[in-house]
């Protein structure tokens, strides 16, 4: 199953080595206010293209001194499938110091390591046909796609708010790591109703290489209620 590949924001992406924006990516600081607690987990039933259940994720945060774990774990019980992406980031500006991946699955098992030295991000990926290393230039102002659920719920939710930053695709195995230039604009505001409840929202918009939408409660937590990337839907289930 290669589900899992398209995810979010990251890993939807995975064809991106054949794309260069080079010198075109805005590298911003998007963050304007860190909205969750020191502790938090919210779970999502994944949705696929034709309204399926096909699995669980688990999104969690826990602080650790001046750091942050922000993790994302996917279950898919029928495909015997576990999706597991952990990405460590500074406190103050959710800016990564590492990320690590792992797949579980029938067909072997895969992970990557990745680590954010000043310009440069290195990465280890093993794989049941071998090994590979690679590093891969970066601006100061970054962020690693495997967060961007969660940075997103850090940026200014006022009708109209457009922004563009740097993304990080640091774990996308078989491929190389890869910087692309992410765009989110704030649409307007919607109700949805979602297993968890009925929420008021705001809307985003993601241009990243491919559209999606992303609902986020108009509250000051900013949790994510629903996600679309076209080929999958996260629903909020079970909320903070």
């Amino acid at each position: 199953m290669r589900l899992v590949i398209a995810l979010t924001g990251a890993l939807l992406l995975a064809t991106l080595a054949a794309c260069d924006e080079g010198d075109n990516i805005k590298s911003n600081e998007i963050v304007e206010a860190i909205p969750w607690a020191a502790s938090e987990t919210a779970v999502y039933r994944v949705l696929d293209d034709d309204d399926d259940e096909v699995g669980t994720l688990e999104m969690s945060i826990e602080q650790g001194g001046d750091t942050y774990v922000l993790r994302q774990y996917f279950e898919f019980p029928e495909d015997d499938f576990v999706n597991d992406a952990v990405v460590v980031v500074d406190a103050a500006t959710l800016m990564p110091l590492t990320t690590d991946y792992s797949i579980e699955g029938p067909e072997g098992d895969i992970t990557c390591e990745a680590v954010y030295d000043g310009g440069i991000v290195r990465v280890h990926n093993v794989r049941t046909d071998g090994e590979r290393d690679d590093d891969l230039d970066i601006p100061v102002q970054r962020y690693d796609s495997w967060s961007d659920l969660f940075i997103w719920r850090t940026i200014d939710f006022s009708q109209g708010y457009d922004v563009e930053y740097a993304d990080v695709v640091a774990c996308q195995s078989p491929a190389p790591p890869d910087l692309i230039g992410t765009k989110l604009e704030v649409t307007g505001g919607e109700v949805i109703d979602v297993p968890a409840g009925t929420f008021d929202t705001w809307k985003v918009e993601i241009d990243a290489i491919r559209d999606q939408d992303a609902w986020f409660t108009t509250d000051e937590a900013h949790t994510l209620v629903k996600y679309d990337n076209g080929e999958v839907l996260f629903e909020l289930i079970e909320a903070p």
